[in-house]
Order: C-alpha cells, then sequence, then structure tokens
C-alpha cells in the first residue's frame, strides 16, 4: 500500500516543501505585519525578513522542482537536469507555465519586502499609508498568484471548477493561519503581555472566518478525490489523507487550547511560557501536515492531489 519514494521522488518532495514553507512565510509575515504587530520597528523588521527569505527560499524551490522534472523525463542521473534543450521544451507545457507563474510571485513577494525593509533601515519606519497599501497589495497578489498555480497545475486543471477553487481556497487559509504562528512566537518575545494579549484574541476571532474557508474547502475537495468514504482505508492515497486529517485534528486541538485557555489567562511569563511552547507544538504538526502533503502528491497519488 506504502512505497519509499526514490531518489526523484525526494527531490520533488523536498521541491514542494520548500514551496510551502515560501508560501506560507509570505502569508503569515504579511498578514502579521499588516493586523497583528505592535508597530515597533524591530517586530516589522522580523515580519518582512520573513517574506524575504520565503521569497528566496521559494524562487530556488521552484527552480528545484522544474529541474527535477526535467532530470527524470531524461532518466540520465543529476546531469540531465541540466540538459536545456529538454528544459526549452518544458517550459512550453503546463509545467513551464506554472513554474513561471510561481517564479513571478516569489519576485513580487521578495521585491516588496525588500522595499519595506529599506524604508525600516534608511527612515524612520513609518510608510505612507497609500504606499503601505501597495506593497501589502502585491504581496497578497503573490499568494493569490501561487494558489491559483495549484489550480492549473497537473490533473487538478481537467478538475471540476468546484475542486480547483478548493484547492486555491484551502491553500491560501491554511498558509495564512499556520504562516502566523512564527511571527507570533517572535511577538511573544517582543512585546508587553497586554499587547500579545489583545493581538493573539483578535487572531482567535478572526481566526474563526480562515478555518471555516479551510474546512468547507476540505471537503469539497475529498469530494472530489475520493470514489467514497471507504477509500479512506482501502487505498493508500486514503490512508495518507486519514493521517493528514488526525494532525489537522491534533493541530487544531492545540489552536483551541491556545485561545480558550492560554490567551484568556495570560497573566504572568509562566503562561507565556506555555504558550511559546504551544506555538512551537503547532509548528512541528504543521511541518508534519506539509510532509504528508507533499508525499501525498508525489509518492501515493497522482500529481493533481494538492494541498
Amino acid at each position: 500500500m506504502f512505497s519509499l519514494p526514490d531518489n526523484w521522488e525526494m527531490a520533488s518532495l523536498l521541491a514542494k516543501l520548500l514551496l510551502y514553507f515560501a508560501a506560507f512565510s509570505i502569508a503569515g509575515g504579511s498578514l502579521a505585519a499588516l493586523r497583528y504587530s505592535n508597530g515597533s520597528r524591530a517586530t516589522l523588521f522580523s515580519n518582512f525578513s520573513t517574506v524575504f527569505v520565503g521569497a528566496v527560499v521559494g524562487f530556488h524551490g521552484v527552480l528545484l522542482g522544474f529541474l527535477v522534472q526535467v532530470g527524470l523525463i531524461n532518466d540520465s542521473g543529476v546531469g540531465g537536469m541540466f540538459d536545456w534543450g529538454m528544459a526549452s521544451i518544458l517550459l512550453d507545457t503546463s509545467l513551464g507555465d506554472v513554474t513561471l507563474f510561481r517564479l513571478l510571485a516569489f519576485i513580487l513577494a521578495g521585491g516588496a519586502s525588500v522595499v519595506f525593509l529599506k524604508k525600516l533601515q534608511y527612515t524612520d519606519g513609518k510608510l505612507s499609508v497609500l504606499l503601505a497599501r501597495f506593497l501589502f497589495t502585491i504581496q497578497f497578489a503573490a499568494l493569490i498568484i501561487l494558489a491559483f498555480s495549484h489550480r492549473v497545475s497537473g490533473h487538478v486543471s481537467v478538475l471540476s471548477i468546484v475542486a480547483q477553487t478548493s484547492i486555491m481556497l484551502h491553500f491560501i487559509a491554511f498558509a495564512l493561519w499556520i504562516g502566523c504562528l512564527y511571527p507570533f512566537l517572535q511577538l511573544s518575545k517582543s512585546t508587553s503581555l497586554e499587547i500579545l494579549q489583545k493581538t493573539l484574541k483578535r487572531f482567535g476571532d478572526n481566526a474563526i472566518a480562515i478555518l471555516s474557508i479551510l474546512f468547507l474547502a476540505g471537503i469539497l475537495m475529498s469530494w472530489e478525490l475520493l470514489d467514497s468514504p471507504f477509500d479512506l482505508i482501502n487505498t493508500g492515497y486514503g490512508v495518507v489523507l486519514l493521517v493528514k486529517l488526525v494532525l489537522v485534528a491534533a493541530i487544531l486541538a492545540v489552536a483551541a487550547i491556545n485561545k480558550l485557555v492560554l490567551v484568556p489567562s495570560m497573566l504572568a511569563s509562566v503562561s507565556i511560557s506555555r504558550l511559546q511552547t504551544s506555538i512551537r507544538v503547532e509548528l512541528a504538526i504543521a511541518l508534519a501536515i506539509l510532509i504528508v502533503t507533499s508525499y501525498l502528491s508525489t509518492v501515493v497519488g497522482p500529481a493533481s492531489h494538492q494541498m
């Protein structure tokens, strides 16, 4: 039912992990700076640095994924990855379109983050409202492009419009939610208890909408990708998907503890320590979910089974 990934599949899995990491860094860093920041230069610098690092990692992850496909088709070892003739052919396919889409997204996000970082470094850190909105719009546009690339890639392009839209919404919602975890972890180390509590409470309230979209999109995706509920236990893809659902349930439980217990009772440094530990647990589970998702689309299922 299960199979270990070969060398090409491992390389492809790594490329997808880099892509997910980058997308979540852009989503979380941008949203945290826009909605969940204490406004200090240090915090904003950390947020935009996260976006920049994500853009750089994502750019290289996309290149790696494309070169892996070139090498896989050539079937002539690592050297086959750099066959420009085969690369030129693939650039004229849907794979080439998706690759260019994603590279453009990371260039846009990285460029906007550099402008932010330069302003913070060489000025008083204050941007005009119009410029700030424009730069944030660019970064969120980059996230939309990345989500759209999942809709049009591989066999997903032949699925129903409902499934394609669900994949986009699922990707965006999960990226916004999980992407904010690291910025919150950093914020907990550099702001007052009162500001942290208010910020986390606001995020918890807003996250209800994000999780609603995540659930609805996930249900629609599962309906499209599985022939019947019994596929969850009778097929390799279904079993791995079930593992992912268990991990999602676990991370939701940790998030619920944060919102209902830790944040309201945040009255001492010990509470902050517990909150930081809880966020780290969420990050660890999120990483496991990404690994399982990459495994689904690389090893046990067709390329159309994206997150």
